[in-house]
This record gives C-alpha cells, sequence and structure tokens, in this order.
C-alpha cells in the first residue's frame, strides 16, 4: 500500500497510451480522484507530481491538471568506434580544474552529481546520532575493528537480504567511501602499471583514482544498455586485463541499468577466465522503481565479484561511509586496508545501524527514488525544449545523472568554460575519457529539486550551445 500512487500512476498512463484518456483531456482534481479511487488525497498528489515528471500531465495555475502525451526528441545517443587499449591517463589538470569549478556554490549546481541538502533526512540522521552517543559504552569510543563495526555489518546484511542480495557480516568491510573501497581492490588485485577494463565513458572519479594509482585504462565501447560484452569475454580471453571496473546498476554518466542476463554472463565470465571484476554500485540504492535492481554481486558464485558501494549517493556524502564484499580476496583487500587506515568513524559507523535497523534508510529511499524520478525527468524535459532536435539526451533508468550529446564541432570544454562565467556548473564529456573522444558532450546533475531557476540556467546553457 505503500506505493499506491505507483500503481495508479501506471494504470493512468496506459489509460493515456490506449486513448481511453485523450491529449488535452481535463483530469479528475485531487480530491475527485482521491473519492473515486479510495486512496488517500498524499497518493493521488504523488501520482500527479510522477506523471508531470515524466511529461504525461501538465498542471494548469487555477485550471486543474491535464493530459499530454509527451513528445521524445531526444533520439539515441551514437557512441564512437573504440580501439581496445591499454592507455595511461593524463588529465590532471583538466580534472582538478573541474573540481575546483563544482566548489564554487555560487553556481548553479549541475556539474558534481550529489543529493541536494534538502533530499537529505538531516534530523532523522541526527535523532540517530544522538541515540547512539548517549548509550555509546567507553569501548566503543575508541578505535574500532578495521573491518568495521559488527552492528554495522549486521544491518546492511539484514538491509540487502530484504532486497535479495545475501551476503554474511563477515563478508563485508566498512570503508572511508566507496572510493576508498575500489582503491583497495584496485590495490588488492593488480599491480602499478596492470590494464584495468572500463566501460566508455566512464565516471571521471575512477579516470582519478586509476591515475593515482598508476593503473592504465582499457576502454571498452558502450550503448545506452551498457557495456558490450562481446569485447569484454574478449579482452578476459587475450588476457590483456588485469581486472574490470564496471557498474551493473544506474551507472554514472549514462544512467543504464545492465539487464539479468547481461549480469549473469558477466559474474559467469569473471569465474571462467579468473578475471576479478570491481564493481561500482554506489547509485544502487537511487533507481527509479521502488525495489532496488541487484547488482552483479548477486549472481557471483566463485567470489569473483568485488563488490563496493556506499552512502554517499543514496543518502549523505559527508558522513563517509562506504562498504566492499570482496569475495574471494577477502585476505588481500584486507590486508590492503590495515596498511591504509585504522579504522572507520565509529560513532558514525553506530549511528547508520540505527538509522537501519529503526526504518528510516527503507523510508527514506521509498521518497529518494520518488523525488529522482521527478528531478531526472524534469531537467531531461526542459534540455529537449530548450536545447532543440540536434540534440541528444540519455533516458537513465536511475541515478541522477544525464548524458548531452551536443552536435558535431562542440566543444565542451569551452561550453564549460563559458557556462562557469555564465554561473553555471557542469562537466565536459571528455572528463569520461581517457582519450579525447566524447568532446561534444557534457554531463548534467540532476540532484537538485526541480525549479523555473534551474529550467533557466539550461536555457542559457542552451544559447551557450547556440553560439
Amino acid at each position: 500500500m505503500a506505493y499506491r500512487y505507483r500503481e495508479l500512476a501506471a494504470q493512468l498512463i496506459s489509460d493515456i497510451q490506449s486513448n481511453r484518456l485523450h491529449d488535452g483531456q481535463r483530469l479528475l482534481s485531487v480530491r475527485q480522484q482521491s473519492q473515486q479511487r479510495g486512496v488517500s488525497i498524499t497518493t493521488v498528489k504523488k501520482c500527479y507530481e510522477l506523471l508531470e515528471a515524466q511529461g504525461f500531465l501538465i498542471a494548469k495555475p487555477k485550471s486543474g491538471f491535464y493530459v499530454r502525451r509527451p513528445s521524445d526528441r531526444s533520439g539515441s545517443l551514437d557512441f564512437p568506434a573504440i580501439e581496445p587499449v591499454g592507455r595511461p591517463i593524463n588529465k590532471a589538470e583538466l580534472l582538478a580544474e573541474v573540481q575546483h569549478s563544482a566548489g564554487n556554490r555560487e553556481r548553479i549546481p549541475f556539474g558534481t552529481v550529489q543529493l541536494a541538502a534538502e533530499l537529505i533526512p538531516k534530523e532523522n540522521l541526527q535523532r540517530s546520532l544522538i541515540r547512539i552517543i548517549r548509550r555509546s559504552t567507553q569501548e566503543e569510543l575508541m578505535y574500532g575493528p578495521a573491518s568495521g563495526q559488527p552492528c554495522l555489518k549486521n544491518a546492511l546484511c539484514e538491509h540487502f537480504s530484504s532486497d535479495g542480495l545475501n551476503l554474511l557480516p563477515e563478508d563485508i568491510m566498512i570503508t572511508n567511501g566507496c572510493m576508498e573501497a575500489i582503491a583497495l581492490a584496485v590495490e588488492a588485485v593488480s599491480s602499478a602499471g596492470d590494464n584495468i577494463a572500463i566501460a566508455s565513458p566512464c565516471f571521471s572519479g575512477q579516470l582519478q583514482l586509476l591515475a593515482s594509482l598508476d593503473r592504465q585504462v582499457l576502454e571498452l565501447p558502450s550503448t545506452e544498455a551498457g557495456i558490450d560484452l562481446d569485447r569484454l569475454e574478449a579482452v578476459m580471453v587475450s588476457g590483456q586485463v588485469k581486472a574490470c571496473l564496471l557498474t551493473g546498476c544506474n551507472q554514472n554518466p549514462l544512467g543504464y541499468n545492465l539487464s539479468v542476463d547481461d549480469k549473469q554472463r558477466i559474474a559467469a565470465m569473471a569465474s571462467k577466465y579468473d578475471c576479478p571484476i570491481i564493481e561500482d554500485d554506489v547509485f544502487g540504492e537511487c533507481g527509479f522503481t521502488t525495489k532496488r535492481q541487484l547488482p552483479i554481486k548477486a549472481w557471483d558464485k566463485t567470489g569473483h565479484i568485488i563488490w563496493c558501494s556506499s552512502f554517499s549517493k543514496s543518502l549523505i556524502a559527508s558522513y563517509r561511509l562506504g562498504w566492499c564484499a570482496p569475495g574471494r580476496f577477502l585476505k588481500q583487500v584486507h590486508d590492503t586496508l590495515l596498511s591504509r587506515s585504522l579504522s572507520v568513524n565509529t560513532p558514525l559507523q553506530l549511528a547508520m545501524a540505527d538509522f537501519i535497523r529503526c526504518g528510516e534508510y527503507r523510508r527514506h529511499l521509498a521518497n529518494l527514488r520518488l523525488a529522482l524520478t521527478v528531478q531526472v525527468n524534469r531537467i531531461r524535459q526542459s534540455v529537449i525544449k530548450h536545447f532543440g532536435q540536434e540534440v541528444r539526451v540519455s533516458n537513465p533508468t536511475g541515478g541522477y545523472s544525464l548524458w548531452v550529446q551536443l552536435p558535431k564541432g562542440c566543444d565542451g570544454i569551452s561550453i564549460f568554460e563559458e557556462a562557469a562565467r555564465q554561473g553555471i556548473n557542469i562537466v565536459p564529456g571528455v572528463m569520461f575519457t581517457a582519450s579525447d573522444i566524447y568532446k561534444n558532450c557534457i554531463r548534467l546533475n540532476a540532484g537538485n529539486p526541480w525549479s523555473e531557476k534551474l529550467d533557466l540556467a539550461i536555457s542559457k546553457l542552451a544559447e551557450i550551445v547556440k553560439a
């Protein structure tokens, strides 16, 4: 019953698509719909908000709600041909410049992909922290176990299990965020100079991390459905790569979720060719469905998948709490962890365990997924409206990044620089590759509640592109 608004939305979408509700037809008011369907007013409001975000409804002040058939002129993304060759990452200066720009909070935040402060359940997190501080023992105020507090690992396992991912507490190590988990995994299964396979385009932070660890990357072509698995298998067979760094759910920047068949195939290939897969699942909880999509790790039978994630994208970035399930590489990852840090912040671990076990995290995710569905769809429709027919836009299944492919000849770096001068942060597409492709692409953050101010910023960006 908690997700009745989605069921109602699905019914109304079906009526629109089958012409039982016509374009321009006035819908029942919120109160009338509530009475007719026998649901709460809150349920109808959430339903209408979702329909509006998906383009099936338009709200007219002092008039009501009207059916609108969404027109998707975004087209399909066009991906360049990629020759899988290991190469170093030489973009430190550009990465630093973009990161510095993203730190300017006076600009419109289309740069760094992060949740707006108003989407973080600050008061509920605060209550959990106060509760554990009051009841903490002296021992709990000292350094904790290097692999993490047992209570948090237990709470996480219970949480994952309810989604269909079954792990034991001893399978998990708590880390300082997802990036530390990935770094530990990379160091545990490869050495300096080794090739790591990645999907292209891939998250710029992964490139930065691999560069700092002196690894080379071997980029594999992707589509809107995910990485080219035939090419992935070929580089595994040839021994060109020491490990692979992939995302199965809500990949950044494209927002795709691999099919169950693809996830099963990747897990099987990792086992068959004895090739570790480091899975970055930091956006795994940020899908647009009520139930989360399972990561590749769920089909791992031999421990070749090192699953890494955190609360940074689904809840709060500043806590820097992540985790790693290293599978068969547990000892190597644990030994690497001991060489890097003594422990992770104990009070925050205990507070997060409390937050999960009292049900607040699950309630937060339900609200977050609706909010992200609304935000991503609204920014996407705004881009389609302002940029014109020559621009192509990704259609994510989750996460909150949007990949925008501009006409040939557009220079993402020049657009980034001019946008910064006009008070808008974006990220140029060349940040998501070790080569010089994606010059005519940009990535936008959709982690903020939609507003007229953001729509105006998209309009300004469109003018910059047209210029």
